[in-house]
């Protein structure tokens, strides 16, 4: 009747602007405003989740954002009478599929229609009624009358299939779902099947009384013959060797079958990058082949030969694909901090047989329109090319090793400033060997050895600069004292174990669990003498747990606690451990050479509120450097000291985002963290204790999260509870400030005033935080 009608006025322009008044008023121009539910009495499910179920929607968030845009159109959402009418019955289905027999879904009382915009707010009403209840759950044999335990003849047998019957997700007294029934057949399959019973089936029977509003369940099982594995066909492979795929297959023939087996060999095989398409499959008994469709409208009739018999022995087949054995990749982007960035690659997947990988790299930062700031001003570029060869079996299928070529040169901002070309004041050339062992999914132990030649250099200014700031600094290529360009070219020898542990429900974005990552670096003097003789030993565990019994669905507690510790030995120590003043160029060089081996804090990813690094012990500095013209380039910067111990903590509560969708989240959070044992000539009373909980900074705020299909794009307004005296302030006004206090006689000298906008920081930035 709701239909006749709406055709019949179809043209009908709008009444006036009215509410509450009859729904056959709508035309082809009426748009949804609201979509609402309302509950008369219990609610089991979230709006959000009956949202999902329905067709007919209004605005979102961010329609409603464009509506007050210029020059932005909002979408349309049309008003479907039709539409609605199935809504109803999707709900209705929904509500009995997750064991409310006789729901009450209505929208006639609810919904309203303002006949001034010829906008209709619809508004469901819902009636759950009592669930139904699993009051007993039974498994029979294939005969329907005997226990399903009978079929088994060994002690053994009986006994697997008691853990296997009591292990099951489910408890006398929950509400029944269909999900439920499906979910304990898949379980009992899936767990037979891991057990060798390669051939089992099940069907199961609902009997349910509306009266008592309960269920009871039947489940009726045919394990058949336990199986051994006869044969392992691979179909599909060309320019890849049999061996190849056998190789990485956890089981072999004569092993009992198991359906997990088969899927991680599926898993294994994908792993290695060479095939497309990598299909597991059990080849059916023939009265399963009779049952199932042809692959194909035109195809023929299953030969006897694509079937085997149930017996107790089983063929499994791969059916492979390969993928293109060469393939080139290039990409680019922008970063505020390095600028236009691009990368490229070549590949060949399956270089001189046997699965091995062979890539060429090519890495440009360029800092090419890069934004510079407070602790840096050049930007940070990186140039770099690299050659690898990946071997994905050593001796077994979780071992894989990487060895790789490098050589690379660019500007780092830890370092003194250069006059080279795009004021590049690094290079590296070298070698490398990884070793990975993975023991579980996504549960990896690592052992990497890299051997490489390091230069770094520099020119030094020290002479040419007035210190006290009295005067201009005259420097290279122009009138004056002449600057000294330096180098630094050293050896390192480096050995590095680390490891991924713990146990998490996702292990790309978790929600419960935790994981654990030790790790332990040691500079070496092996085979050649290396500039840095350190042990570096440290760890971070991350913690994930939800709340949804606490507070609600989709909230959840994030933590992090990371640490460590370096400890230079030889004549690294040595240095190190003296003054500034007392080893002289030494001290300089070898904290140079140190700088990325030390600790830091402060970062999106660390203590939020600071920038990169700067979240600890830090000095301000003039940097004068050389454009070849008579007038010097000075810039003013905080240089992050960095030490040889580090704690720090991060807390996050994860929320959903009310009206966005799943998609979206929100998240509220305190980080902190402290850096001790700085090499710096600080003053006594700013040189960092190796902990103290006064010396520890705070940052809070919170962030909104947005999942993107290359992950979750982070917004984060961080605030400094404690800053320290450098971080409300200009770092050229605490140079200055500084270089007047050093003075003979100073006098005069009035610290800068504080800055408090300078607490806030925005954080903008892709991936999880943790």
């Amino acid at each position: 009747m709701l239909l006749g009608l709406a055709a019949e006025l179809g043209t009908t322009r709008p009444a006036a602007a009215q509410e509450d008044v009859p729904l056959f008023l709508v035309n082809d121009s009426t748009t949804v405003g609201d979509v609402d539910f309302t509950f008369r009495s219990t609610q089991t499910f979230e709006t959000s989740q009956l949202a999902a179920e329905v067709a007919t929607e209004g605005p979102t968030f961010f329609d409603k954002v464009r509506r007050v845009l210029p020059f932005v159109d909002m979408a349309p959402h049309p008003f479907a009478p039709l539409e609605l009418q199935r809504d109803v019955a999707r709900l209705r289905t929904f509500y009995r599929n997750h064991g409310f027999l006789q729901p009450q879904i209505s929208y006639d009382e609810q919904t309203r229609l303002d006949t001034s915009a010829n906008k209709i707010d619809v508004g469901f009403s819902i009636e759950e009624g009592p669930p139904l209840i699993i009051q007993d759950v039974s498994f029979y044999g294939p005969d329907s009358t005997s226990y399903a335990i009978r079929q088994f003849d060994s002690e053994a047998a009986r006994e697997r299939w008691v853990r296997l019957r009591d292990s099951n997700p489910f408890r006398i007294g929950e509400r029944y779902t269909e999900y439920t029934r499906i979910r304990i057949k898949d379980a009992v399959l899936r767990g037979l099947k891991n057990r060798g019973y390669a051939f089992a089936r099940a069907g199961s029977d609902v009997q349910i009384d509306s009266t008592a509003n309960t269920v009871d369940l039947r489940f009726f099982v045919d394990a058949g013959p336990r199986t051994r594995i006869d044969e392992i066909q691979v179909v599909g492979n060309e320019s890849v060797s049999r061996q190849v795929v056998l190789r990485e297959l956890p089981f072999q023939k004569g092993d009992w079958f198991s359906s997990d087996a088969l899927t991680r060999g599926q898993r294994e095989l994908f792993d290695l990058k060479l095939f497309r398409v990598a299909l597991a499959k059990v080849p059916p008994t023939p009265a399963q082949a009779q049952r199932q469709p042809r692959d194909t409208v035109t195809a023929e009739p299953r030969l006897p030969a694509d079937t085997q018999p149930r017996d107790s022995t089983v063929t499994v087949r791969y059916q492979v694909r390969e993928a293109n054995l060469r393939y080139l990749t290039a990409e680019g982007g922008y970063s505020r901090r390095l600028g236009v960035t691009g990368q490229g690659s070549w590949t060949h997947r399956n270089f001189l047989g046997d699965a091995r990988v062979l890539s060429l790299d090519l890495l440009g930062n360029t800092g090419f329109l890069a934004r510079t700031d407070a602790n840096a001003v050049t930007p940070e570029r990186r140039f770099r090319a690299s050659a690898s060869v990946r071997q994905p079996y050593l001796f077994t299928t979780r071992l894989s090793g990487v060895a790789s070529v490098f050589a690379e040169v660019g500007s780092n901002p830890q370092l003194d400033v250069s006059d080279r070309f795009l004021d590049t004041n690094a290079g590296e050339v070298g070698l490398s060997g990884t070793a990975i062992y993975e023991f579980m999914p996504f549960r990896t132990a690592n052992l990497q050895y890299e051997l490489s030649r390091a230069i770094q250099f520099r020119v030094d200014t020290t002479r040419a600069v007035d210190t006290v700031g009295t005067g201009p600094a005259p420097v290279p290529g122009g009138s004056g004292p002449i600057a000294e360009r330096e180098r630094d070219i050293f050896n390192k020898s480096i050995l590095t174990a680390s490891a991924t542990l713990g146990r998490a429900d996702d292990y790309v974005s978790p929600s419960r669990g935790f994981l654990v990552r030790p790790f332990l670096g040691v500079g070496l003097n092996v085979p050649f003498r290396s500039g840095t003789e350190y042990l570096k030993a440290g760890g971070k565990l991350t913690g994930y747990h939800p709340l949804d019994d606490l507070l609600a669905d989709d909230f959840s507690l994030a933590g992090r606690l990371q640490g460590g510790r370096v400890w230079p030995y030889g004549r690294s120590r040595r240095v190190l451990s003296a003054s500034a003043s007392a080893s002289g160029d030494a001290f300089s060089t070898y904290e140079n050479r140190f700088d990325p081996i030390f600790y830091y804090a402060g970062g999106s990813d660390d203590v939020r509120g600071w920038t990169n690094r700067l979240a600890g012990p830090k000095v301000a500095r003039r940097v004068v450097y050389n454009r070849q013209t008579n007038n010097p380039d000075t810039s003013y910067v905080y240089e992050a000291v960095g030490g040889r111990s580090k704690i720090a903590f991060s807390a996050e509560l994860r929320m959903p985002f009310p009206g966005l969708g799943e998609n979206w989240s929100t998240t509220a959070f305190l980080d902190g963290g402290q850096v001790g044992g700085a090499n710096t000539p600080l003053a006594e009373e700013d040189a960092p204790d190796d902990f103290a909980f006064s010396n520890v900074r705070y940052g809070a705020g919170a962030g909104v999260r947005y999942r993107t299909p290359v992950g979750h794009l982070r917004l984060d307004l961080a605030f400094k509870l404690n800053p320290d005296f450098e971080d409300l302030r200009d770092p050229r006004d605490v140079f200055e400030y500084n270089q007047c206090r050093a003075r003979p006689a100073a006098t005069n000298c009035d610290a800068p005033d504080a800055d408090h906008w300078r607490r806030l920081r925005l954080h903008l930035s892709i991936g999880q935080s943790f």
